[in-house]
């Protein structure tokens, strides 16, 4: 089963352990799917983890963490089409991303980017935090 999570999920994992976002990247390093990323993800998430909000609430070493393991998830080397515009533009690579890579599904913790309102985009279902713990993971 391969998996698209949204920066966001990798931010409130590391914001609170233990909590739904936490188990889903728990699952993910333990074997349980298999990640998809891409370098602009990365590169988002180094960007986002400056914002003056995380200072303090994240250290620079769990971020770190996370960097280096998300260069063990299946990285999308190829070319992203850019044929879809999310409410949110800063989530629209996630939608071509989807589009090209055609992941089982997307987990987003953002009501408001617009993923949710796809809900599916090819064969891949975009779901919320919680959709995907009780339907996918059964945690």
């Amino acid at each position: 089963m391969l998996v698209l999570l949204d920066s966001n999920v990798f931010f409130s994992a590391l914001l609170k352990g233990g909590s739904r976002p936490a188990r889903i990247v728990d699952a993910w390093l333990e074997g349980s799917f298999r990640l998809l990323c891409c370098q602009q993800q990365i590169d988002e998430i180094r960007v986002a983890s400056h914002h003056p909000k995380l200072r303090g609430k994240v250290q620079p070493h769990e971020i770190g963490t996370l960097l280096n393991n998300l260069y063990r998830a299946e990285i999308w080397t190829k070319p992203i089409p850019r044929r879809h515009e999310a409410a949110d533009p800063t989530d629209s690579f996630l939608l071509n991303l989807i589009e090209a890579a055609q992941p089982d599904y997307a987990v987003t913790g953002d009501k408001r980017s617009g993923l949710l309102e796809v809900a599916k985009l090819g064969r891949t279902r975009i779901l919320t935090v919680t959709a995907f713990c009780s339907d996918v993971l059964r945690v």
